[in-house]
């Protein structure tokens, strides 16, 4: 899998996508230019530039907010125009996820999440506060589900780790570690063990039965998503 961050020269700045963890999820059957993941685009009060510019390049249309609630998005987004306006146009949706990837909230926050991408339009952005660890689990799951390679995943989710931000639950010395990689992938197989052969099968076994995706929304997500 290739380095899908990306700079962005606005005519002002150069903008350095690795530090804010700005990326196309480009790997499997995922259509080129459909869906990005990043950091949060408003930090302390203020518009994160560096986000807003890539998200403008990226033409993103929708967005997938896993850390807000939609309460508090109202009150944050007022701070970067763009949000707000997709926001206001009901084309953001905040979760409020927890960290807990194998809880009962989790898994129903994840099925509003791509309940939200089958009725939407992309681009779409997947973001939580630094872009690891929920956006990290979320992406494995789309990316292994999109028919990636088991390198891909992985690779993807190592990433993260180059660029400003920290894991809010792996500690730094576990950052870079594959293994602490296929522990996060493991979420979603229970106690099978992951193979090359049989990832994209437990992606979709994971989105039919923890999710509770239907077979006509697990169809219809395929479709979004797809180059095909």
């Amino acid at each position: 899998m290739k380095n899908n961050f990306f700079s962005v020269n606005s005519g002002i700045i150069s903008v350095d996508a690795q530090s804010v963890n700005f990326r196309e999820i480009r790997c499997g059957n995922i259509a080129p230019g459909a869906i990005y993941r990043s950091s949060h685009p408003v930090k302390n009060n203020k518009q994160e530039k560096s986000v807003s510019i890539l998200a403008a390049h990226a033409k993103i249309a929708a967005v997938v907010n896993l850390c807000d609630t939609m309460s508090g998005i109202f009150t944050n987004a007022i701070f970067a125009p763009w949000y707000n306006n997709l926001l206001t146009s009901g084309k953001v949706i905040a979760l409020g996820m927890n960290f807990s990837c194998t809880s009962p909230s989790f898994k129903k926050k994840f099925k509003e999440a791509l309940q939200f991408i089958i009725r939407t339009q992309g681009p779409w952005l997947i973001h939580c506060y630094a872009g690891i660890d929920r956006t990290g689990f979320v992406c494995i799951v789309i990316e292994s589900f999109m028919g990636a390679s088991l390198d891909e995943v992985l690779n993807d989710y190592l990433l993260s780790f180059k660029s400003g931000f920290e894991s809010s639950i792996n500690a730094p010395s576990e950052k870079a570690d594959i293994n602490t990689a296929m522990q996060i992938l493991s979420a979603m197989s229970g106690s099978q063990k992951i193979t090359e052969q049989n990832l994209r099968n437990i992606a979709e076994t994971y989105l039919r039965s923890a999710v509770a995706l239907s077979a006509e929304e697990t169809e219809l997500l395929r479709m979004k998503l797809s180059d095909n």
